[in-house]
């Protein structure tokens, strides 16, 4: 009975111990395990090249780091999320605190979107690349699990309305391109 007890507790440690390291993954990226869940549910749906570009794999050759953050405090209480370049020149991505507790898969796709603009290069075709980006991850996750659209969640919403955007011209963009043009967000950024 005692050799079954420690048998059950060498392999309590190692699988804990695996579980961590896995957890850990992401320790360049964020210290956040709801970003983390966000990042682990992007590998799930074979979005490798958002996690390569945060893995460092971008304009900068350094990882970005990604937390939640008042956006109000950078006057863009309206945003979901920014990117943007600190002082000493890393790319950081501010997701809006107040989707602090959103479903990882929402949270993810803002993560998928914010990632393309690691280039900072402020362009119309830069924004349109990262919508798409959003909505083709936003669409893998309902390929896996159609009930996502059912959550109430303000991010669920937005998800769903830029799917329903996309689909409505065929993944054509044009819709896309419409909301870009006419939102004063995006007013100042270069053809």
């Amino acid at each position: 009975m005692r050799k079954l007890f420690l048998i059950a507790v060498i392999f309590a440690v190692i699988f804990c111990t695996g579980n961590i390291g896995h957890t850990n993954d992401f320790a360049a990226i964020t210290k956040n395990t709801e970003i983390a869940a966000a990042l682990n549910a992007l590998q799930q749906v074979g979005k490798s090249d958002v996690i390569s570009i945060l893995q460092g794999r971008n304009a900068t050759g350094q990882p970005i780091r990604v937390m939640f953050r008042d956006l109000s405090i950078y006057g863009a209480s309206d945003c979901e999320a920014l990117t943007t370049k600190t002082q000493s020149g890393k790319v950081v991505i501010y997701i809006n605190a107040e989707h602090k507790g959103a479903p990882s898969e929402a949270i993810a796709c803002l993560i998928a979107h914010e990632s393309q603009h690691h280039t900072m290069t402020n362009t119309r075709a830069e924004e349109t690349r990262a919508w798409f980006k959003e909505v083709s991850t936003w669409n893998a996750f309902v390929r896996r699990d159609r009930t996502i659209v059912m959550l109430k969640h303000p991010l669920v919403k937005r998800e769903n309305y830029i799917a329903k955007l996309n689909a409505r011209d065929n993944g054509q963009g044009n819709e896309i391109r419409k909301i870009i043009a006419s939102n004063p967000v995006y007013a100042g950024l270069k053809n």
